[in-house]
């Protein structure tokens, strides 16, 4: 498989709910970044674990799997290397009762056939309103956003 195959794959499991190929596609040291601020899950998070446990488990979480499909629309805009960037697309509503059509840019790293690191940009206003419920506790990442985390 090549990293489009790949990336492809990734967005497969997840609008399939398909945690065994996620499982499977994912480096042990994956990281997530998210860099932006004000938003729960704003920073970054490093281990495959702690994405399956902590921030799929959180986001997944705040819906009904009935109700919503995670990246129903994907497209990958190019890939270079070990870069794949892609956009992707929700449809659905929240388990607050709100509608949370979501759009992600990702850029992703694939390296040895594994994703190695996804940076993931959205609307965080969005999520905030439609995702988070009132008192929810934020989930703490390992570290704050900086460039210097970007490979």
């Amino acid at each position: 498989m090549d990293n489009r195959d790949i990336v492809k794959s990734f967005y497969g499991s997840i609008s399939g709910g398909d945690a065994e190929t996620l499982e499977k596609l994912l480096d042990e040291n994956f990281e997530l970044i998210v860099p932006t601020a004000g938003g729960v899950l704003s920073g970054r998070y490093i281990g495959k674990a702690r994405f399956l446990a902590d921030i799929i488990g959180t986001v997944f979480g705040c819906v009904t799997p009935e109700d919503i499909v995670f990246c129903k629309n994907v497209e990958i805009i190019c890939a270079e290397g070990d870069k794949v960037v892609a956009i992707a697309q929700n449809d659905g509503v929240a388990s607050s009762g709100k509608t949370y059509n979501q759009v992600y840019a990702h850029i992703l790293t694939v390296q040895n056939g594994k994703l190695t690191q996804l940076i993931e940009f959205f609307d965080t206003h969005l999520a905030n309103q439609a995702l988070w419920k009132p008192g929810m506790d934020e989930v703490t990442p390992d570290e704050v956003f900086s460039f210097t985390q970007l490979r």
